[in-house]
């Protein structure tokens, strides 16, 4: 036996729901932090982290996942991690991908939950070349009108103009080849409509895909420890931009999801992030998707 220490498995996972093929796609981990929650006594979130087997400090490896969506022969991306720009920890998902046995090529269009580099950064290569070279790139106007709007760059500090810079670095290539469809009312992907959840960014949108009458949610950071905000969806995190305001859009989404039993698909509950939510007294509780052949029903 050698004494090199075994890796881990390739970071995909698929998963059928409906006439979906839905894989989902490890980019690498974050830091959710107990101090960047607010909206509840330090002391509760951090028994909430605690009783989950989590350090109390926060959850130090929360996952970054995004999702490939498969629906006849379409091949749609929604999000597309970080590429390079948060360091060794993230930027995995051109490997999940390839593990997948998926080419970047394949890929028809990407749907954007928001610009935050988690989410955006793997847009592009470090030359700033286009990663995904025949997909068009869908991210609510009101996103990309904020994250590229000179003035609001010009005159912010710190991490907030490190993610206006690395959202104009994203979408560039795309929008100078004419293939960024920055839209009021996503109409480029049929069967899939946009939800606003303005409040953690401008323009937050998460994606209801609704095709063959079984509806699959996939948000972006409508959720960000889901130890703490699920059973406390009042609870808001210090990079949303607008806390009340993402608090409210949280709860409408929450409420739907769970009375319509739509499959979720969330960019940071524990990978593979696909499951359903149960109302339990005033928050929610989450039911992970069973691994199983893909030929299985639903």
């Amino acid at each position: 036996m050698s004494g090199t220490s075994p890796g881990q498995a390739p970071g995909f996972q698929r998963f059928r729901l409906g006439g979906l093929l839905i894989t989902a796609l490890y980019d690498g981990f974050v830091p959710v932090l107990a101090e960047d929650l607010h909206g509840a006594p330090q002391s509760e979130i951090r028994r909430r982290l605690a009783d989950a087997c989590l350090p109390e400090e926060g959850d130090l490896h929360t996952a970054v996942i995004a999702f490939l969506v498969e629906d006849g022969g379409r091949r749609v991306l929604v999000d597309a991690g970080s590429g390079s720009t948060l360091g060794p920890h993230t930027g995995h998902l051109p490997e999940a991908l390839s593990a997948a046995g998926v080419a970047a090529e394949d890929s028809e269009h990407i749907l954007i939950t928001h610009l935050h580099p988690d989410h955006s950064g793997g847009l592009v290569t470090d030359d700033g070349e286009p990663v995904y070279p025949r997909a068009t790139v869908h991210v609510a106007r009101a996103e990309v009108d904020h994250w590229l709007d000179e003035k609001l760059t010009a005159q912010a500090e710190g991490v907030q103009k490190q993610i206006h810079e690395a959202a104009a670095a994203a979408v560039k290539p795309y929008r100078t080849s004419g293939r960024l469809d920055a839209f009021d009312t996503l109409d480029a992907v049929p069967g899939v409509r946009a939800l606003d959840q303005q409040g953690h960014t401008a323009g937050h949108s998460g994606y209801l895909f609704t095709g063959d009458g079984r509806p699959v949610l996939f948000w972006g950071d409508t959720v960000h420890s889901h130890t703490v905000q699920l059973p406390c969806p009042h609870v808001s995190i210090a990079i949303d931009s607008d806390e009340p305001r993402a608090v409210e859009a949280r709860a409408r989404l929450l409420r739907d999801a769970a009375a319509g039993g739509w499959w979720v698909a969330a960019s940071h509950l524990p990978f593979p992030g696909l499951g359903r939510l149960r109302r339990t007294g005033e928050g929610y509780g989450w039911a992970p998707v069973h691994f199983k052949p893909l030929n299985l029903p639903d």
